[in-house]
């Protein structure tokens, strides 16, 4: 069965050259494969620029059925990084590739991305291609940090590193939902074989947000104390439980963080 990869070069000009790896595209034979032979920057820039290449021998030769193949380019001078960082992604995603393998010439380092999604590829190439947003003009470094501390580093492997895995999906929990960390402990705890399968922080988030609702009635008594009365990012997710009369007056129902009674939370979650 072939792997596909797609093996790029990106320049100062900010182009990205490819080509098409159709067999053997994972880590642990052509991430090897380019790490130990095509390491130096004109055999990067060379290999990019191959076009189609149907598979590498174990000592870096590479075979070609189709060598008059021309190499992809890729114009990323339209729009800023984030833009960028966009088309690369669905660049990748194009080549029908399960793994995409990209150079950039000031780096001078081969970077991995494992295509588990656009999302979760643009905050992979946001981390690794992290220099290469100079590119586009100076950084914002305060706002550099705060994208760190909210993605997840997909290199990681989720059960030999799962502490730091773990310590990311907590950041990101706590600072986008305002919750406590032993809150967002518990989700990790329950959800830990289902998180590490989603495509990216989105997929996270809302399945947090249905992992609070279920579970905790009152949402302010689970979010950190600063946050009790700020309204957070993503529709207030932390938001403070409220509670409402019933019809009839006579007493209160509690509700969730959506304002939902236990009733309504039935009747969406039985949809």
């Amino acid at each position: 069965m072939a792997t596909r990869a797609l093996i790029g070069y990106l320049d100062d000009n900010r182009v990205l050259t490819s080509t098409y790896n159709h067999y053997d595209g994972y880590p642990d034979h052509l991430g090897k494969i380019l790490d130990t032979y095509y390491s130096r920057n004109k055999r990067a820039r060379d290999v990019a620029n191959k076009g189609y290449i149907s598979y590498f021998e174990d000592d870096g030769d590479i075979v070609s059925k189709n060598p008059e193949k021309k190499p992809y380019k890729l114009n990323l001078n339209d729009g800023g990084w984030e833009d960028a960082l966009y088309s690369i992604a669905k660049e990748i995603d194009s080549f029908g590739a399960d793994y995409g393998y990209i150079w950039y010439e000031d780096d001078g380092d081969w970077v991995e991305i494992k295509n588990t999604g656009t999302q979760s590829m643009i905050d992979q190439l946001a981390n690794q291609l992290a220099s290469a947003a100079t590119m586009y003009g100076p950084v914002d470094e305060n706002k550099d940090q705060d994208m760190k501390k909210e993605n997840i580093d997909y290199k990681l492997d989720p059960y030999d590193d799962k502490e730091e895995v773990e310590g990311m999906i907590i950041k990101l929990v706590v600072g986008k939902r305002g919750v406590s960390k032993d809150v967002a402990k518990s989700f990790i705890d329950t959800h830990y074989e289902d998180i590490i399968k989603m495509s990216g922080t989105d997929d996270i988030l809302d399945e947090f947000d249905e992992f609070f609702s279920v579970n905790y009635e009152t949402g302010a008594d689970y979010m950190e104390e600063e946050n009790i009365g700020v309204d957070l990012s993503d529709a207030a997710a932390g938001d403070s439980a409220i509670e409402k009369e019933s019809a009839s007056g006579a007493f209160e129902e509690a509700v969730n963080w959506r304002g939902e009674t236990l009733k309504e939370q039935f009747k969406r979650l039985s949809k």
